[in-house]
């Protein structure tokens, strides 16, 4: 049976029409072992899977088939109809985002106008202007300059303030002083106006000892009505007191007391600036052996504080006042005699030099009197 099976399927391979005589039930047979065979056939239709026969008993051998290769996994896409749009999920919002966007533009706002008004405070008191008039008009004193444009700058750029601003200068005698309090009296004068700056001289204002309460009491109500007169203008008020030395010690009590943080607000936008030769041994000393007043603060605040309390409030900067040398002598007989209208001969101004006492250190001369002797010796011409 399986013979005539396999003659049939070779006459229909090669083309040719079977004449034999077979039963329908037999053709049924023969067409669904075609379907089979075709089934376990690879899909590239390649004839790998041949029927055999064995040679010895005439059974069938069995089909051989090539081995299926493993089939790709294609990725589908996903295919969205031309008419219609693609929603993708929708992402939560966080709430917060908007806050803080609104809250950074707030503190932008505010650190802004807190800038622009540090630069209007500033620049009302024309502190560039002060330093130039300074660099120009006080010899050898840089190191005190600096220190003195820096807590102006940093205590005048805001009007709120915890503690008032006192700044106290020592030096010995002819480095500047008095003329430092005259500069910083005119420049601040022609600012906030006269009202407002205050130029106290001891000699002058309490010439004797025996008033001295009395002085003090009377340099108490002077501060109180120009603080309260700079609290209606909203503006900061000077004080500059020179020959601090000559106070006797109800004045500079009086000048304690309004020193202490535990004051109202008006008491607390106040500029001070001590002038003063106290402590000059101890300068001089630091300056001879140092060639700079670096590092002088600490045992000039140590001396001045056996004189009087004033300065033992933290509130108090010291700034010591250095020595001149003899370069700057002879730029103060240029100035001076610019001033008298002499001609500046150097070979002149140089023997004039000559005249004054120096203290000799590390190679530098140190004139002991300063440039005090300069105006009478320029007025002998």
């Amino acid at each position: 049976m399986d013979a005539q099976i396999g003659q049939l399927e070779k006459e229909e391979m090669v083309g040719t029409r079977s004449t034999s005589l077979l039963s329908p039930q037999l053709k049924a047979m023969i067409r669904i072992k075609k379907k089979y065979l075709k089934k376990l056939r690879p899909e590239h239709g390649s004839n790998s899977a041949r029927l055999g026969h064995n040679n010895s008993d005439g059974i069938n051998s069995d089909v051989n088939l090539q081995p299926k290769r493993p089939k790709r996994k294609s990725r589908r896409r996903v295919m969205f109809p031309n008419h219609t749009l693609m929603c993708k999920p929708k992402r939560e919002r966080s709430r917060a985002k908007p806050f803080l966007i609104f809250f950074s533009i707030i503190i932008f706002i505010q650190v802004y106008n807190a800038i622009e008004n540090l630069d209007d405070h500033v620049l009302k008191y024309d502190l560039e202007g002060l330093e130039k008039t300074l660099d120009r008009e006080l010899f050898g004193q840089q190191e005190a300059l600096e220190e003195l444009m820096d807590h102006l700058k940093d205590y005048l750029s805001t009007y709120t303030h915890h503690q008032p601003l006192a700044l106290s200068f020592h030096g010995p005698s002819g480095v500047g002083k008095s003329h430092l309090g005259r500069v910083l009296t005119r420049h601040f004068r022609s600012v906030i106006g006269d009202k407002l700056v205050v130029q106290y001289f001891s000699k002058h204002h309490c010439p004797l000892k025996d008033a001295a309460q009395d002085c003090a009491s009377k340099l108490a109500k002077r501060i109180m009505e120009v603080v309260t007169r700079a609290e209606e203008e909203e503006q900061i008020p000077f004080f500059i007191l020179d020959e601090v030395e000559l106070m006797q010690p109800p004045l500079l009590d009086v000048l304690k007391t309004f020193l202490r943080p535990d004051q109202t607000n008006e008491f607390l936008n106040v500029v001070y600036v001590f002038l003063s030769s106290l402590g000059q041994r101890e300068i001089t000393a630091h300056i001879l052996h140092n060639a700079s007043t670096a590092g002088a603060h600490k045992s000039l605040r140590q001396a001045l504080t056996f004189i009087h309390p004033l300065w033992t409030e933290p509130t108090v900067e010291i700034i010591p006042l250095s020595l001149l040398e003899r370069e700057h002598v002879i730029r103060c007989f240029m100035e001076e005699m610019t001033l008298e209208g002499f001609y500046s001969d150097t070979k002149q101004v140089e023997a004039l030099a000559d005249e004054l006492a120096y203290h000799r250190a590390a190679g530098k001369q140190y004139a002991k009197t300063g440039c005090k002797q300069v105006v009478g010796k320029v007025n002998l011409l």
